[in-house]
């Protein structure tokens, strides 16, 4: 049995595509998947499955579909990605960690669109890319930044998900348990 952390791409943000987590998690377990941990509504959970990775993202893309008629992006990721997306962050003593964001990408950006992005001026809002993660710190908080998944996705031109330190961390937690 492996077990995944599994990450929602833009549920439940500004009241639109609504998934309750109670839900989602019934529809999971009656699909097979075991020990369905949700923790909070954006779309974070810990699940079980016999499935390989890309497979489990699959599934859990279809029974969304079906269930609540979303096409969102799943991000599957296992403890020890997370646990080294963490561990890799630039910005470990720097910030509050609800200012520091690791976000995950679909695929490593080109490179030299992320050479023309780092040139860019965004005041105290710093970002580093490492492969296929992007992290960065917002001193002022994501409500005075230019910085945010949408923007880094147009930019990069990837599709990704992005939580703060502190749900990065409970969510390795909530995965070790």
């Amino acid at each position: 049995m492996n077990t995944y952390i599994v990450l929602l791409r833009g549920i439940n943000v500004s009241g639109k595509n609504i998934i309750k987590m109670a839900e989602l998690k019934q529809f999971l377990t009656d699909e097979g998947f075991g020990n369905v941990v949700t923790y909070i509504q954006s779309g974070n959970l810990v699940v079980e499955s016999p499935l390989k990775r890309d497979e489990a993202g699959q599934k859990i893309k279809q029974l969304i579909m079906t269930h609540f008629g979303w096409d969102i992006s799943v991000f599957v990721l296992t403890l020890k990605q997370m646990q080294q997306a963490l561990q890799n962050n630039p910005f470990p003593d720097t910030a509050e960690p609800n200012r520091v964001f690791v976000t995950f990408l679909d695929k490593v950006p080109d490179a030299g669109i992320a050479a023309a992005l780092a040139q860019t001026d965004f005041g105290p809002d710093v970002f580093e890319i490492i492969n296929d993660i992007l992290y960065f710190h917002l001193p002022g908080g994501m409500a005075q930044s230019k910085m945010t998944n949408n923007f880094f996705e147009k930019k990069l031109k990837v599709t990704a998900t992005g939580r703060n330190l502190n749900t990065v961390r409970k969510m390795i937690e909530l995965a070790k348990k």
